[in-house]
């Protein structure tokens, strides 16, 4: 909600509330004065009901409407107001509304304000009557009762619908949904029980309070206890399943992502960054927040963080106060109120932290902070895994002395993709050697021509760009594949290599005489042959490129582009 729809809701409410309830409030006071110690208890009930919701099928279900009904019957709308609007702030605390949704406040005391003296005004109307119902035939006010409860349910339900739909802006909002049928099933089942209280309360006094009260209550802390644990089981299910997922070989990147999407979906999380250790500090390498931007580059570290990383123990902080003291300034968490930082821990020592934060008082609970560190542990393993597995990846696809692709590889991205005809794609090969390359070993030595062979690779490297695949074929050998469209040009790409590794001067170290620096040229024989027929395979080109090159441009004279 915009900030000036809140303004709104408060001016609104200043204007309709307080002379109204003044009224009712002057009205309530020789009842108050006369029957405080039984309001008292009702209140007392009321207030234990807003506080343990039954939540059944993730619908919170506060069975206020059936107590409220038996105040109602018993001491008339005046009293039954302002028990209403006292369980309206006990509620709301119960929710743990922040700053930012005070407006919550005006905006349901005018809700239930309405639906009081709406539903009140039709039982009246049809003749109903509040006091004691022992002396009243309850046929004659039978109808009056469901008529109440009807329109206490519908229109409440129906107003908080509109606001959420036009005031909230929360288009997809539906009236009758799932939530609403169960509400509506409780209230059933709830009304008779408010109507049975008042009449218990006739015959025995607030004893009936304690008779009916007691189990309501207990029923909803049984409730309570049992749906928090199917939650917990429910979150354990998510962070099980994402143990499973971050080990099957994903690359670090995708690894992240999957630990913000589940952290996301798991805690109320407004902020969310992942810190590593990086040369002795922590370095920012995922950001989430609740707007969806990514900020991959943070250059402070907030301090709970810091504390987090030099001590190894886990922080949960609740509200600001218990935190902002000792942090100021800190920009990543200057909106914050819930803040939780586990470290990630890997063979005993800190590799980073992990710090979400919420702009909701008691957002996070303790439960929380232990199913956060197991998520640490999980993404620490997976990722320590993933960049092992990246480096023996590399490691088996790069040459280790130009870091170009080795021919294995290459290989196999053409028997996969070309062998016998798999793919009709149009592609093209070049093969470059260079030439006269054993006179630099003989010359300067074989590490000046490693040297060589690395700024080769290098010129090679910017040259193509990302218009094909380039790999090292073997000795002062390199291949290139292009691919689609850009194997048309594979004759222009090959006259392009002949043309820099020409004009390129080649710096070297003499090994053998004197260590100084040297400038030397070299010359390229290349050849380049491209899919002529429709099943012809990727070794069959190769060959082809390879005859090129030899017979082509080798053969007659070297420094030349020679096609099959």
């Amino acid at each position: 909600m915009t900030e000036g729809r809140k303004k709104a809701v408060w001016i609104v409410w200043a204007i309709i509330f307080p002379i109204p309830s003044l009224f009712f409030l002057t009205r309530a006071l020789p009842i108050i004065q006369e029957e405080w110690t039984t309001i008292l208890a009702f209140l007392t009930l009321i207030l234990l009901a807003s506080l343990y919701p039954l939540r059944f099928r993730h619908t919170n279900i506060v069975p206020i409407h059936g107590i409220s009904l038996a105040v109602f019957l018993q001491f008339g709308l005046a009293i039954e107001l302002i028990v209403m609007q006292l369980a309206i702030i006990t509620t709301l605390f119960r929710l743990k509304v922040s700053k930012k949704e005070l407006y919550r406040l005006p905006l349901n005391s005018l809700v239930f304000f309405i639906v009081s003296i709406t539903s009140a005004a039709a039982y009246y109307f049809l003749g109903g009557t509040t006091g004691s119902l022992t002396e009243i035939n309850l046929t004659s006010i039978g109808l009056p009762i469901i008529a109440y409860a009807f329109i206490y349910f519908f229109l409440n339900n129906w107003l908080i619908f509109l606001i959420r739909k036009y005031l909230v802006n929360m288009k997809n909002s539906r009236f009758f949904d799932e939530a609403l049928k169960w509400e509506a099933i409780s209230a059933a089942l709830i009304i008779p029980i408010g109507i049975t209280l008042v009449l218990l309360y006739q015959q025995i006094g607030n004893l009936a309070i304690f008779i009916i009260g007691v189990p309501l209550v207990s029923l909803s802390l049984i409730l309570k206890l049992y749906n928090d644990s199917e939650k917990t089981k429910n979150l354990l299910k998510k962070i099980s399943s994402f143990g499973y997922q971050v080990n099957e070989n994903l690359p670090v990147n995708r690894i992240l992502d999957l630990f913000i999407h589940t952290v996301t979906s798991i805690f109320p999380v407004d902020r969310s960054t992942i810190f590593e250790k990086q040369g002795g500090t922590l370095k920012a390498i995922k950001v989430y927040n609740s707007l969806g931007e990514d900020e991959e580059d943070v250059s402070e570290v907030d301090a709970i963080s810091q504390r987090v990383y030099k001590n190894g123990e886990s922080k949960l902080y609740t509200k600001g106060n218990q935190w902002k003291e000792f942090v100021q300034g800190e920009i990543n968490l200057d909106s914050a109120e819930s803040v939780m930082v586990v470290p990630i821990i890997r063979n005993h020592e800190i590799n980073g932290v992990i710090t979400l934060s919420s702009n909701k008082q008691r957002a996070f609970e303790k439960s929380h902070l232990m199913l956060l560190e197991i998520m640490a542990n999980y993404l620490a393993v997976a990722v320590e895994n993933a960049r092992d597995y990246e480096i023996k990846k590399q490691e088996s696809e790069r040459c280790a002395l130009t870091n170009l692709y080795n021919f294995r590889y290459f290989e196999n991205i053409i028997l996969e993709r070309y062998e016998n005809g798999k793919q009709s794609d149009e592609f093209a090969i070049i093969l470059l050697d260079l030439d006269h390359f054993k006179k630099i070993n003989d010359t300067y030595g074989h590490q000046s021509g490693n040297e060589v062979l690395c700024q080769v690779a290098d010129v090679l490297h910017d040259t193509v760009g990302d218009t094909g695949t380039l790999a090292r074929y073997g000795g002062e050998e390199f291949v290139v594949l292009l691919e689609g469209s850009n194997a048309r040009f594979a004759e222009e790409m090959a006259e392009a290599f002949r043309k820099e590794i020409e004009s390129h001067l080649f710096s070297v170290s003499n090994d053998l005489g004197g260590n100084e620096r040297k400038s030397v040229r070299i010359t390229a024989s290349i050849g380049v042959a491209r899919k002529t027929e429709e099943e012809e395979g990727a070794m069959s080109v190769l060959r082809n490129a390879d005859r090129a090159m030899y017979t082509g441009a080798k053969k007659k004279g070297r420094n030349r582009v020679s096609h099959f």
